[in-house]
């Protein structure tokens, strides 16, 4: 797993130290789903989104977004895991 930590003396990742970082629909689909070249980064800030070193914020929009496909396909468990992640 990649270290980002975001404490005040680690260089780039210190802009991000007790923050709100806005996230898109993409990563979110990315990180929920699990199918991204991306993975183990997003695991990384998700990471430090959950042990309070930032925090991220969304829209209602982005929510609605990574919903739809699940959804639309039947794919309860799919659904289910952006609830309890998102909401």
């Amino acid at each position: 797993m990649t270290d980002i930590s975001t404490r005040k003396d680690s260089g780039n990742n210190a802009d991000f130290y007790q923050k709100r970082i806005f996230l898109d629909t993409a990563p979110l689909i990315y990180f929920i789903e699990g199918h991204s070249t991306y993975q183990d980064k997003l695991m990384a800030y998700f990471t430090s989104n959950d042990n309070g070193d930032f925090t991220f914020i969304t829209s209602s929009i982005a929510l609605l977004e990574v919903l739809v496909k699940p959804l639309k396909e039947g794919k309860s468990k799919l659904v289910t895991q952006y609830k309890i992640r998102f909401l």
